[in-house]
């Protein structure tokens, strides 16, 4: 398969007026080559369509929508392929300002493109993934910034998907 089989602005090939986005929206096949645990288990790996990459689409089918509506036109000038998305996801255990750990981790691009990077599929210099305290306190200080940016606060809008 290719990069290009990701849709970029997740409108419905039956419906011009419907779009889905998160979890909400059909991959068009698995994100790389099914693999299978010791034990026999299927590993199928999917997209991420919650968390960071789900703001980003939703964010650019409101975009979208808000465009039609004000012009009447059918175009799309706003796009966002998981093909040329970047994600960082963080995943936090402990407590504490001292004890805590977390996993961080960033994938550049979300779907490997394995015309644009033939060895990886990603870029292995974007593509990273640390473990320890600075990661914990980065979830925390995240966790806020969601719940000030939920509430429409002052400033909301700058802050990033």
């Amino acid at each position: 398969w290719k990069a290009s089989d990701w849709p970029e602005i997740y409108q419905s090939p039956v419906y011009d007026f419907m779009y889905a986005s998160g979890i909400a929206f059909a991959p068009p096949h698995t994100m790389s080559k099914p693999m299978q645990s010791p034990n026999g288990t299927k590993i199928f790996p999917t997209p991420p369509r919650t968390g960071m990459p789900s703001g980003v689409i939703g964010k650019v089918v409101a975009q979208n929508i808000a465009y039609r509506i004000k012009t009447g036109k059918k175009d799309h000038p706003h796009k966002a392929s998981m093909t040329k998305q970047a994600a960082a996801c963080i995943v936090s255990a402990g407590y504490g300002f001292t004890k805590g750990q977390a996993a961080t981790m960033t994938v550049s691009p979300i779907v490997p493109d394995w015309e644009k990077y033939p060895k990886y599929g990603r870029d292995i210099n974007a593509t990273v993934g640390v473990i320890g305290l600075a990661g914990h306190w980065m979830k925390l200080f995240m966790h806020y910034m969601f719940l000030y940016k939920a509430k429409a606060k002052l400033g909301w809008s700058i802050i990033p998907e």
